[in-house]
């Protein structure tokens, strides 16, 4: 009856660690080109439907309702949703400390955001792969963008020495399906 015991205990520890080492392996499989690249052409049309509802809020937004209009781009992009986000380091940040980097990629995405350079990746964020970019942002981007960031001033460039106006980016981040 002992030996019975042991031998369960010994199946049971078996199993349970090739389970383990399976579950290990599926966890760090890397995505496949083709997962990848789906991923990116829904990053293109994420991008592209935001860069349209902001253009349309920049079409809106009147010195009579920035106000309205600050509230609306903050709701978008507000701080529960990490898929997509507008950073930047210098205030008055709109969505608070949330506009502030977060992680390594928007660190790297914020340094290159203000020479002008936008930046992809693909990584693991808790243990989910994500294809992940960044557009640099101008404050001459759209010439609403001066009502609300009424602190980007040609002496703040001139002070910062930064001619190009860069002032953040606009982050996007789209899970890749890993099962294909």
């Amino acid at each position: 009856m002992h030996i019975m015991k042991i031998k369960r205990v010994v199946a049971l520890i078996a199993l349970l660690s090739i389970t383990g080492l399976v579950g290990f392996g599926y966890a760090n499989h890397q995505p496949s080109t083709e997962s990848i690249a789906f991923a990116q052409k829904t990053s293109d049309l994420m991008l592209n439907e935001l860069l349209a509802a902001l253009f349309q809020e920049f079409n809106e937004t009147t010195p009579d309702n920035v106000e309205h209009g600050k509230q609306a781009i903050s709701l978008i992009f507000n701080d529960a949703n990490r898929d997509m986000r507008l950073i930047g380091t210098t205030g008055p940040l709109l969505g608070g400390a949330n506009s502030y980097p977060s992680d390594p990629f928007e660190q790297r995405a914020t340094n290159r955001a203000m020479k002008g350079e936008n930046i992809t990746s693909v990584e693991r964020v808790d243990g989910r792969w994500y294809y992940r970019r960044s557009i640099a942002l101008s404050n001459t981007f759209h010439q609403a963008c001066v009502q609300c960031h009424t602190n980007f001033t040609p002496q703040f460039f001139q002070q910062t020495n930064n001619p190009g106006q860069w002032v953040g980016a606009l982050t996007l981040r789209v899970p890749i399906n890993t099962e294909n």
